[in-house]
């Protein structure tokens, strides 16, 4: 369980990171640091779970793919429905 609360942690962070990254490259307005924090988001995540609970490791690892791959079909599909309107 504490593999997982971990991963929707660090994960989710790192979505959030991610999206503000992206939606100041699409504003003009580059910010650098969302992109190497959230490139750090990941490893840290691991690390402490591999410290606070080494046999959930995968778990946490999953965790952490899924919500970005939620996160990247959710954007998509919220754009493309921006698109059509």
């Amino acid at each position: 369980m504490l593999g997982f609360l971990l991963g929707v942690v660090f994960g989710g962070v790192q979505l959030v990171l991610l999206l503000l990254a992206v939606n100041t490259v699409s504003t003009g307005k580059l910010k650098i640091w969302p992109f190497a924090v959230q490139f750090l988001c990941p490893f840290a995540g691991l690390l402490t779970c591999a410290f606070l609970a080494k046999d959930q490791l995968l778990i946490c690892a999953v965790t952490i793919s899924s919500l970005l791959i939620a996160g990247a079909v959710v954007k998509f599909i919220s754009a493309r429905k921006g698109k059509k309107g």
